[in-house]
């Protein structure tokens, strides 16, 4: 009897999901900690790590994948499974047909093919991302429940760890010392945008944890950990971590109109970010004049009563919010449609008024001389004049080029083959080189073309509409729709902040290494969640 049992646990074990999850765990532990000389080369060193992990590990999958479809080729219906491919999933199959393209016609093959040195965004890596976001939905929908958890709670200890490692390094406190130690690096993660886009991806995933989290104990630890991260993103001094903060909460309230009682726990989620201002102002008095970054905004929160004012007017507001929002119960989700198109008018509206200031000789009253709304070569740390050159670059693609790129990971390689662009970048950018728009959008443009470009985004837009539409709209007891359960529901919106802070942190930052497979990754989590037949993944 013991025997049967004993073969028949073993038959019930499916070995693919728990290589999935080595797999999974090894790449968010080695992407996030590993480095060789310090900060020398780091992010050459993060690409070769994960290419290390996943050029074989993810054949193995794979192989395990094809076995037991063969085995049971009887009960698999492949033509269905077919028919059942997402929005996303196509999108997914258009990003590797319009990369494989890129790659095929690019005058830089190579490049293409595995990246330029130093930054490697090139079409294996996306693979491999692309492999790592299905074998995350393969899990997720058909693996094991504790293996699920220990996979999700793998990710929040290392972020968290890596977080704090960021936090304590902004004040001159090192636990160990890494070769090239200087003010623009964090942690392990390297300088503030790689930090910044690694932070967005797990911040999202806290958030909607926090705002689903069922019993005082989970809302507690989730609430620790969106704390961290307020804190973090504070540490970090990148103006594009506000822009992140502003994405997610803005997408927070679109789904938190639903009812009150969501609408107050986005005023506590708030709250606790706020609280990340008189947290550092703390660690400010302890660490008098430590602060480790040349950030007059950070160092005046730091050291200085400027954290005051937003903090106070902060908590008070969102608390007399939570008192009306708990007094009356209703569903303001028609609002919805007024907040979008308030923001995308408020958008177009900026961009206009940076025009006209920027053309109307002495400027126009009351942004006259603020440089943020004064376009030029330097706006945005440069960007302005990186804009200008990427707007030329697409300009001088051929209709061809333009619809499928100039190859995955080339614009640095396009760029430097032509010598007015050359004097142009050098008088622009002085002895820095160019890899990348500072754009998602212009960078994959150029990259992998039209094709590209709404593949990519059409990944993340398709994929936050689907879980969007689910956590709206529940239908208890068919796959594919919410039941409930605060750890699948608040994965499905930690994955929709993520994405919408990683898209929000895309409009001035890049693909990178760091950032780029946690955003697939997190998109693969919610993917396999919403075909799980069983949504109670605890």
């Amino acid at each position: 009897m013991n025997k049967e049992r004993f073969k028949q646990s073993i038959t019930q074990l499916n070995i693919r999901h728990i290589w999935a999850l080595i797999t999974l765990t090894a790449v968010t532990f080695a992407l996030t900690f590993h480095f060789n000389d310090g900060y020398f080369e780091l992010g050459e060193e993060k690409y070769l790590i994960y290419m290390r992990i996943t050029r074989w590990m993810i054949p193995i999958w794979i192989a395990m994948v094809i076995v037991y479809l063969i085995v049971h080729r009887q009960k698999a219906d492949i033509p269905g499974m077919i028919r059942n491919i997402s929005v996303t999933g196509w999108f997914l199959v258009l990003l590797v047909i319009a990369g494989v393209i890129s790659t095929l016609t690019s005058d830089f093959r190579e490049v293409s093919l595995w990246g330029h040195d130093g930054w490697h965004m090139g079409l294996m890596v996306q693979l491999m991302m692309i492999i790592c976001c299905l074998m995350t939905a393969d899990l997720f929908a058909n693996g094991r429940k504790s293996l699920q958890f220990v996979m999700l709670a793998a990710g929040l200890v290392i972020s968290t760890t890596a977080l704090v490692l960021g936090i304590i390094n902004r004040f001159s406190i090192y636990p160990f010392r890494m070769w090239g130690q200087a003010e623009d690096f964090i942690s392990t993660l390297g300088n503030i945008d790689w930090f910044c886009g690694y932070w967005c991806v797990w911040m999202g995933i806290g958030c909607g944890l926090f705002l689903y989290a069922g019993s005082s104990t989970a809302r507690f630890v989730t609430g620790v950990y969106v704390w961290i991260c307020g804190v973090a993103g504070v540490c970090c001094g990148a103006s594009s971590c506000y822009l992140a903060w502003g994405t997610v909460s803005f997408a927070a309230l679109l789904w938190a109109l639903k009812d009150s009682d969501r609408l107050m726990k986005l005023c506590d989620m708030e709250i606790l970010m706020l609280a990340a201002l008189p947290t550092v102002r703390l660690m400010g008095a302890l660490r008098p004049y430590r602060m480790w970054y040349d950030s007059a905004w950070l160092k005046e929160v730091s050291y200085g009563d400027a954290w005051m004012t937003p903090f106070i007017i902060g908590v008070v507001l969102f608390s007399i919010l939570k008192e009306v929002y708990r007094r009356r119960e209703r569903d303001r989700s028609g609002v919805r449609s007024l907040l979008t198109g308030l923001s995308c008018g408020g958008f177009i509206a900026v961009v206009l008024l940076i025009i006209l200031n920027s053309s109307i000789e002495g400027g126009l009253w009351p942004v006259r001389g603020m440089s943020i709304f004064t376009w030029g070569v330097n706006w945005g740390n440069g960007r302005g004049g990186i804009w200008i050159v990427s707007a030329e670059l697409i300009r001088r693609m051929m209709p061809f080029r333009l619809f499928f790129g100039v190859g995955c990971d080339c614009m640095c390689s396009y760029a430097y083959s032509m010598e007015d662009i050359v004097a142009t970048l050098n008088r622009y950018l002085g002895r820095i080189y160019l890899t990348n728009a500072h754009n998602e959008l212009l960078s994959m443009i150029i990259n992998e073309g039209i094709a590209g470009a709404a593949a990519y985004f059409g990944i993340q837009i398709s994929h936050i509409a689907r879980c969007a539409k689910l956590l709206d709209h529940p239908e208890d007891g068919k796959p594919g729709t919410s039941t409930g359960d605060p750890v699948y529901d608040g994965l499905l919106l930690g994955s929709v902040l993520s994405v919408a802070g990683y898209m929000g942190i895309g409009l001035v930052g890049f693909m990178q290494i760091l950032s780029t497979p946690f955003l697939f990754i997190a998109i693969g989590m919610a993917m396999g969640l919403i075909n799980r037949e069983n949504k109670n993944i605890m």
